[in-house]
């Protein structure tokens, strides 16, 4: 017994015997260490986020929804999606049309002006719901002085086609000017029709309905003299029967006459008319 004691305390086996009581704890410590040290890293890093792409919105708008433009300068109807495009057509602050739909960047959306029946572009972010209520808004007046009458036309220019013809002493309601403020862009109340002017025959003061002006009726087949404007008829007139001009329609479209042959009154159409 005593010989196997001696035997197993050897020196080598006392050298063994340190070497694994040394460093195996070491290892294992070593190697727990090293894990912790591992998940706090991780537990520390910033998540990586995945980006986020910024899809086009999709227009939920129905195509034809009645809308109200809400810039208070008016806006320009084009006939593309682009500042460079042609103008086709005016609508004024407040007017009521017809939204189509947005362009793909959706910078512009598609309108129709039914009124003139012109389908164009217009920047995107100036109409709201046609049934918000506009909060009320002054907006100033102009009334014509040409005493035999204005052209309305589409665009600030003596070239632009022709939108319809204003009497003397309408009343228009002014949008805008042009940058040198020789061009007014009006409105007629009654039927929304927007367009441009010559600033110097109109004035923001209504002018009293000239006495003594005269025209005659302009039409081969002969002019229906009637009631009220567009009312029941009175009369058939013949060419260049001569009238005295009474006082004018709100939109401009009838003057109310007297037939200076037999004193006749009745209302006619402005267009079947010419100034003598």
């Amino acid at each position: 017994m005593a010989s196997r004691l001696r035997e197993s305390s050897s020196p080598w086996a006392w050298v063994v015997g340190l070497v694994l009581a040394t460093t195996l704890p070491m290892t294992a410590s070593f190697i727990l260490v090293r894990l912790g040290l591992n998940h706090w890293y991780q537990a520390t890093q910033p998540q990586s986020e995945t980006p986020t792409v910024n899809r086009p919105q999709a227009d939920v708008i129905p195509a034809g929804t009645p809308m109200r433009v809400s810039a208070p300068q008016g806006l320009l109807v084009r006939a593309q999606p682009s500042p460079d495009s042609p103008v086709v057509g005016t609508a004024a602050p407040q007017q009521t049309i017809e939204r189509l739909t947005l362009s793909p960047d959706q910078q512009w959306e598609q309108v129709r002006l039914p009124a003139q029946q012109v389908v164009g572009w217009v920047k995107a972010g100036n109409l709201q719901s046609a049934a918000t209520v506009p909060s009320p808004q002054t907006q100033p007046n102009l009334w014509v002085t040409a005493q035999d009458g204005l052209i309305l036309r589409r665009e600030p220019s003596t070239n632009a086609p022709m939108v319809t013809g204003l009497a003397y002493a309408q009343e228009l309601i002014l949008v805008a000017h042009n940058p040198e403020q020789t061009w007014a862009q009006v409105q007629i109340p009654a039927t929304q029709t927007t367009g441009w002017v010559k600033s110097e025959y109109t004035r923001s003061t209504p002018p009293t309905e000239r006495e003594g002006r005269q025209v005659q009726v302009n039409s081969p087949t002969g002019l229906i003299l009637r009631q009220s404007p567009n009312g029941q008829p009175l009369v058939t007139l013949g060419e260049r029967e001569q009238l005295l001009v009474l006082n004018t329609s709100p939109d401009g479209q009838w003057l109310k006459v007297s037939v200076l042959r037999t004193q006749q009154e009745g209302w006619v159409n402005i267009r079947y008319t010419q100034p003598l």
